[in-house]
């Protein structure tokens, strides 16, 4: 068996330098800010195995094993990595989010042409509910072990094997039950929302863990689908289902749920999706155990739009990871804190990646 200790990585100059990094970011430590960009290089010829158009053989390209990583290894290969950037591969993709909806029973299939999955509401009745918990024969979770175990391996010491896109909380009884009728659900039947959240919850800590053990028979590290590295347990916390309902709600029903995942894991970073979740950022600041906040506009926004959400997260103490322009990098630079403060961007050569990163830190 073949395993990685992190020492060295293909294709990145210098990764025992870049990983110090960014523990010294989660720390607290590091003066200036994370900077990600990355890069096409290599070859732009077609993929030779492209998407089917088709579920079942859709199905099949997701989750076989002998199709996934020959894949995933031709993007890697594409991909220029510069500043703090590094190789990443999700055995299982981040394209397949809210995953342990799968997990726990719910009908989930990958929709052709979106290349994404959805998951069929399990609960169609509080006084039926099936049981919310882990079932270690259950058919995604096995494919997901498979995955996971296969791609640890042949990674090791080559990428970093992140986990999927669990979700975990109010999040996934939300797609249990359906957006619509879980709001009516927080006034008709509240403490069986309650109950299952705190189930969801309970299997949701299961599967963080036991990918991680999976993956760390080959390497060390944890990263999860904002591909950020820890040496110590973190993990991405999110409830887009917040955007539906009001501050007093949110606390009540789903903010336990997500101090418990901060408190459970250690670092952790919170997916703030759009505006309409906006309402929920003072609870969420407050929350000791959080580390920071990643923030996502709204399709056609830009990042530089919001330099002031940035800097009353940045007053409250929490980290602050961000996707941008390369163009904009430099503005918010100029306008925010560098500590505590990543930026990821993409540039259309290596030469422009390369120039980017060396204007940050001239200018650093």
């Amino acid at each position: 068996m073949a395993y990685w200790d992190a020492t060295s990585l293909p294709g990145v100059s210098d990764w025992p330098r870049i990983r110090a990094r960014y523990e010294a970011w989660w720390q607290g430590e590091l003066p200036g800010p994370l900077v990600r960009v990355t890069a096409p290089c290599g070859s732009d010829a077609p993929d030779p195995d492209p998407a089917p158009t088709d579920e079942a053989g859709l199905l099949e390209w997701f989750t076989d094993p002998a199709r996934v990583l020959p894949r995933l290894e031709r993007d890697l290969a594409r991909t220029y990595y510069a500043g703090d950037a590094f190789p990443v591969l999700f055995p299982l993709s981040t394209g397949l989010p809210a995953i342990e909806s799968a997990y726990l029973g719910a009908s989930y299939r990958i929709v052709p042409g979106a290349n994404t999955g959805w998951s069929s509401p399990l609960i169609e009745d509080w006084g039926r509910c099936p049981p919310l918990t882990v079932d270690p024969a259950n058919s995604w979770w096995r494919r997901t072990q498979r995955l996971l175990e296969t791609g640890a391996a042949r990674g090791a010491g080559r990428w970093v094997a992140g986990i999927p896109d669990l979700q975990g909380g109010g999040h996934i009884v939300a797609e249990l039950r359906g957006a619509e009728r879980l709001a009516l659900d927080l006034y008709d039947h509240p403490e069986a929302v309650k109950r299952a959240i705190a189930e969801v919850n309970e299997a949701w800590w299961f599967y963080y863990r036991a990918c991680f053990e999976i993956i760390h028979r080959y390497q060390a590290g944890y990263v999860d689908w904002l591909s950020i590295w820890s040496d110590r347990p973190a993990v991405t916390v999110e409830c887009d289902f917040s955007g539906m309902i009001s501050p007093a709600m949110f606390n009540e029903f789903f903010l336990p749920a997500l101090q418990q995942q901060t408190e459970w894991v250690g670092r952790t970073l919170y997916h703030l999706d759009g505006p309409q979740a906006l309402p929920h950022l003072d609870s969420l600041l407050a929350l000791p155990t959080l580390s920071g906040i990643q923030w996502v506009p709204l399709p056609g926004q830009r990042a530089s739009d919001w330099v002031s959400l940035y800097q009353y997260i940045q007053k409250a103490g929490k980290r602050l990871v961000l996707a941008c322009a390369p163009w904009e990098v430099r503005l918010l630079l100029d306008e925010l804190r560098p500590e505590g403060l990543l930026l990821t961007t993409s540039c259309a050569s290596p030469a422009e990646a390369e120039a980017l990163v060396a204007e940050v830190m001239r200018n650093a």
